[in-house]
């Protein structure tokens, strides 16, 4: 009987590494959210750390720019990483097809302690004072800080009026590889990524929003992991090992 437990756990024990993910949400730990901007209406010096929502906006220039910044603690985890996702909630979308938001990673790890209170346009890692100057709708990034890691696409309401909140998540083969390998190569237990929505057009409304972790009811922002199987067959093993004593 007792080999037949021993066994039976073991299966269980697998599926349990086919399945496992680790949910890391912007509220866990060192973890923070918030939006900047560079126009008349989110000044570049105006920190929005306090706001229930994320705005990502962009209008071509010269009208409207708005990007939003997270922090993910990864304390506890140790494992490579074999692919990993952002799962958001949208609290207001205007777009009945969906939009593409650009996502970067800060690769300048000193950089990582920016805070949330304080934080604007003006002194936000990986960004720049554009050509055009302050608060004309443009934005600059800072190539040696910021990486371009891949894309999200936020949902259509297909027309009709949605409701809200309007939980997506990336797709894995647009956030593949490189989003991996960032996170894999993290050192200090902390990752910024910046979203940013570059398809906007001047005469285009592009504004999207995504709860943040201050939000009262929406999910807060949430990277999901998937460990490499081999790291998690480990810890599987281990647990087996316990039971096996124990039986």
């Amino acid at each position: 009987m007792k080999k037949c437990i021993v066994v039976f756990l073991s299966f269980m024990l697998m599926a349990t590494v086919a399945q496992a993910t680790i949910d890391i949400a912007t509220d866990f730990g060192s973890g923070a959210d918030t939006f900047i901007g560079n126009d008349s209406k989110t000044s570049y010096t105006k920190n929005r750390g306090a706001n229930t929502e994320l705005e990502t906006r962009y209008n071509g220039g010269g009208s409207r720019f708005t990007c939003s910044y997270y922090r993910f603690d990864l304390t506890g985890t140790s494992a490579d990483f074999a692919g990993a996702t952002l799962m958001l909630e949208a609290s207001y979308i205007k777009s009945s097809t969906g939009r593409r938001l650009d996502v970067y990673g800060l690769v300048d790890e000193t950089l990582d302690q920016w805070d949330e209170t304080t934080i604007t346009y003006e002194n936000a890692p990986g960004m720049l004072q554009p050509a055009s100057g302050w608060n004309m709708g443009d934005y600059l990034i800072d190539e040696l800080k910021l990486v371009h890691l891949g894309f999200l696409t936020t949902p259509g309401t297909g027309g009709a009026t949605p409701v809200y909140p309007i939980r997506f998540s990336s797709n894995t083969t647009d956030l593949g590889s490189a989003f991996s390998n960032f996170l894999t190569a993290d050192t200090n237990k902390l990752v910024t990524i910046v979203l940013i929505n570059s398809t906007g057009t001047s005469g285009t409304n592009s504004e999207d929003k995504i709860a943040s972790k201050e939000h009262a009811t929406y999910l807060a922002p949430t990277l999901v992991l998937v460990p490499e199987p081999a790291s998690m067959l480990i810890l599987a093993l281990g647990g087996l090992l316990a039971m096996r004593k124990k039986a």
